[in-house]
């Protein structure tokens, strides 16, 4: 695993000499971490400090985070660049720096106002030292953990067989005493996430994890863990009860069984002392708060970040369900799951492919349209569905990890204006339940083929919880492509 996320590794800036003086030097292809000071507006907004630079093939890009989600698009040195985040998230722009310590002047068009209104600022991309933390195959990652567990005087017995999953594995071993662990590995490389668990509930010599009253903040989970059987486990929740759609989660928090302990960016840490929080499982969006996974190790909370969103096969994200069979003892349970869900998709890859083309898209406040890159987990799973997503060419930057894009309006109309399909992505920004009601977001989808027969549908807000609905969505699109849409699992025609 070589992804970097570079903001978590701040308070190592004045180790690695970020802040000297670099514009006359070539810096090495690699991810860097920089100070960044932003000038002109009001003076109310802001952009993230330290940002992370990617350097390579001789050019430097820097991501810009600011301070609010209202800026649609960035203008340097004449050309225009589009908002990256997800909705909901502050804006994000990946922009070219002229050079290290030079002030340049950007453009941002704010919508915050009653009318979009374009602001110049004044940005400093402040000079990095020495070391290039990526070309020495040290991820950041691995600099927020607390590096291997150890399996000395341990031996190997086995591993977890996994079919499609890349981002994790495990490793059985025993001791001399014949008891057993489960070694716990999580991305790749040297340096990366690790743990040992004991498979008893023996005292052991060795450091292992406890996972009995565990605070789950990475909402796509629970339904993996509630699916097998494993919900007991699960004490406090980053999720509140009104947000949830897993019913099991739910129905928990109104018993009491699960409690809300705050956010990933705010847990209740005196809440989770009480209750004896002994395991955490939190997304990649932890990154972004590196103070928090300190706070959290310091009171001897053991925190795992998953990765299951990194998985671009469907089968290879649901297959993370062994995992938590592995953690909860349910290995069977979620072996069963998944390959119930195998057969089902398999199902139905025997059949011909039907070359019908298909776009999954949503539409943000901006009237900007969000779709999925090519070869992404939604994408992936409407090629196994016997469709051809749409539209193509839509990889974006090589070194940007986003499952989606943001497009213009006529790019999505170039790309998919003959697509048999059109799915409306309510994971995104919410659900949609009329044609009328989307043509007024955006007029010229009535021009579209799929708009005028009625081959156009909602994949509803729930969907983003339902992990362990793999096959259900293909099965969906499956049915709709060869115009059998009497039992549908999810998705839902538009009304006119």
């Amino acid at each position: 695993m070589k992804k970097t996320f570079a903001l978590i590794i701040a308070f190592l800036l004045l180790i690695t000499g970020c802040g000297q003086n670099t514009e006359n030097k070539i810096l090495a292809d690699g991810v860097y971490v920089c100070e960044v000071s932003l000038e002109g507006g009001s003076g109310k907004a802001t952009v993230e400090s330290p940002a992370e630079v990617v350097a390579k093939d001789g050019n430097i890009t820097a991501c810009i985070v600011w301070s609010s989600s209202h800026y649609d698009y960035m203008v340097v040195d004449g050309k225009k660049y589009l908002n990256e985040a997800l909705a909901g998230e502050n804006s994000k722009f990946t922009i070219p720096v002229p050079g290290f310590d030079q002030e340049f002047t950007v453009i941002a068009d704010t919508t915050a106002m009653s009318t979009p209104h374009e602001i110049e600022y004044k940005l400093t991309v402040h000079g990095i030292g020495e070391k290039d933390i990526s070309s020495e195959g040290e991820s950041t990652e691995s600099v927020i953990n607390a590096g291997h567990a150890s399996t000395d005087e341990l031996t190997l017995t086995g591993s977890l067989e996994l079919e499609y999953a890349k981002e994790f594995s495990v490793d059985f071993y025993e001791d001399n005493d014949k008891n057993r662990y489960n070694y716990i590995t999580i991305g790749s490389g040297d340096l990366e996430q690790s743990f040992l668990q004991s498979c008893s509930d023996k005292a052991s010599q060795y450091e292992t994890i406890k996972t009995d009253k565990t605070y789950l903040v990475s909402t796509s989970v629970m339904d993996l863990i509630a699916s097998i059987g494993a919900l007991d486990s699960i004490r406090l929740s980053g999720t509140k009860k009104e947000d949830w759609s897993v019913e099991e989660a739910k129905k928990a928090m109104e018993s009491g069984d699960l409690l809300y302990a705050g956010k990933y960016s705010a847990p209740d840490y005196e809440l989770l002392l009480s209750e004896g929080c002994n395991f955490a499982i939190e997304n990649t969006m932890i990154y972004h708060n590196p103070e928090v996974y300190e706070k959290l190790k310091s009171l001897g909370i053991t925190v795992m970040i998953e990765r299951s969103s990194y998985e671009s096969n469907p089968l290879g994200r649901l297959e993370w369900v062994k995992l938590y069979g592995v953690i909860y003892n349910k290995l069977d349970e979620a072996t069963a799951l998944f390959k119930e869900q195998e057969r089902r998709v398999n199902a139905i890859k025997t059949k011909e492919k039907t070359g019908k083309t298909v776009a999954v898209f949503s539409i943000n406040s901006n009237g900007m349209v969000t779709v999925r890159r090519a070869g992404d987990y939604i994408s992936s799973m409407i090629n196994l569905a016997g469709g051809v997503y749409v539209p193509k060419d839509l990889n974006g930057e090589e070194d940007n990890n986003l499952s989606t894009m943001t497009i213009t309006v006529e790019d999505f109309y170039a790309g998919a204006k003959d697509a048999d399909l059109l799915i409306y992505n309510g994971t995104i920004e919410g659900d949609i339940v009329s044609k009328k009601e989307l043509v007024g977001k955006m007029p010229l989808l009535g021009e579209f083929s799929a708009f005028k027969s009625g081959d156009i549908y909602c994949l509803p807000e729930s969907f983003f919880q339902q992990s362990t609905s793999v096959a259900d969505f293909i099965e969906d699109v499956n049915n709709i492509l060869e115009d059998d849409t009497k039992k549908l699992n999810y998705l839902f025609r538009l009304e006119e």
